[in-house]
């Protein structure tokens, strides 16, 4: 979303002027809640420890995100060093010493509140759970639930709890035992299963004539060539809106160099034969799902959008490579008909919060007032 507004800084800072003292993390060890008549037979663990995560433990952390079925680029420690100015990662070890549930947790200080919540360009976190030893549907949950109760009350020292958990998320009951509040909200997909075909055989018609009159105009696609482009063009789309943009140039740039050496983004530009450049695309992904983060058009070209193009060959690229595509941020009214018309199915995201102060909770409040009113455009 685009920064917020004078007057609403201004309101902020009239109700929240008191600072906060933050206690360090502590090592909590405590026993996995036992289960109850009808509740999973056998143990799943005898003991876990909850801590936050050293910078050696990263690779490990990360290793749980490969095999979680939960795990996205987001969830990365590579993403979130590059993206969080603080950040914590909180963790479950069993009784043997391996991480088996975890939670980063991105901390902003911000009108002398403590804001847990996502940092720029990074839509989905929340918990991720390893369940790659546990076979039963029942097991399972009685795994995720006990161990994500466990999680969420040993989030501390916060006035705002704030993060989306997406189309992955796991079960999320063990969040609400332990008072978060969840809100339902919806993305649209193409699941890895879907082919080029069946993709423009679900498309609007009018979608499909755009798409048509971009390839008649033979544009060329240039892709991960740079983030230039893209800063020109996504700067271009919030100037005919009268906003700033929602990062820095610098950020982009940062986020390009980083997630490319990771082989884990790539960028679509689509270029007039005078190698002008009308429409941009940057896709991140992980080894199950591509998500499309940033776009922007040239809105000096009336007659040729590019958008349909760039967007076609990114989603072309996903499928092809065995991978979901997901069009972050469609839940904006203004934007929602266009990734609707796309033939895509709608799959709810889960918006999971929490207020641990009077002054968080009128912060959430004015937040999710905000988001309404965009939500509405």
């Amino acid at each position: 979303m685009p920064g917020k507004s004078k007057v609403f800084e201004g309101y902020l800072k009239k109700y929240m002027s008191t600072k906060l003292a933050v206690p360090p993390a502590v090592e909590v060890t405590r026993k996995a809640p036992r289960a109850q008549q009808n509740q999973p037979t056998r143990k799943l663990s005898k003991e876990v420890t909850c801590q936050v995560l050293s910078r050696t433990d990263y690779p490990e952390w990360d290793a749980l995100i490969d095999r979680s079925p939960h795990g996205t680029v987001f969830h990365y420690s590579w993403w979130l060093e590059m993206t969080a100015d603080d950040f914590t990662i909180l963790a479950i070890r069993n009784e043997r010493g391996a991480i088996i549930a975890g939670m980063p947790i991105p901390r902003e200080r911000r009108s002398g509140l403590w804001l847990l919540h996502s940092p720029c360009l990074t839509p989905y976190l929340g918990p991720v759970f390893d369940l790659t030893s546990i076979a039963s549907i029942c097991d399972r949950l009685h795994f995720m639930r006990s161990n994500g109760e466990i999680l969420g009350r040993n989030i501390k020292s916060f006035d705002s709890v704030r993060y989306v958990a997406g189309a992955s998320a796991p079960d999320l009951q063990g969040f609400l035992w332990a008072g978060f509040k969840i809100h339902l909200a919806y993305t649209f997909r193409f699941p890895a299963t879907h082919t080029p075909d069946q993709v423009t055989e679900g498309m609007t018609q009018t979608h499909l004539q755009k798409l048509t009159e971009d390839q008649r105009m033979k544009l060329k696609i240039v892709r991960d060539d740079g983030i230039d482009d893209l800063i020109f063009l996504n700067n271009k789309t919030f100037e005919k809106q009268g906003l700033k943009p929602v990062c820095t140039s610098d950020f982009l740039k940062r986020l390009w160099n980083v997630a490319s050496a990771q082989k884990k983004a790539h960028m679509y530009v689509a270029k007039t034969s005078d190698d002008k450049p009308v429409a941009a695309l940057l896709a991140v992904h992980d080894k199950r799902t591509t998500f499309q983060i940033v776009s922007g058009v040239n809105p000096e070209f009336q007659d040729i959008t590019g958008a349909y193009l760039v967007l076609w060959n990114a989603l072309q690229e996903a499928l092809l490579s065995g991978r979901d595509f997901d069009f972050e941020g469609s839940s904006l009214r203004g934007l929602e008909s266009f990734y609707r018309r796309w033939g895509a199915m709608a799959v709810p995201i889960w918006r999971f919060e929490k207020a641990g102060s009077w002054r968080g909770g009128l912060y959430q409040s004015l937040v999710n007032r905000r988001d309404l009113i965009a939500f509405n455009k």
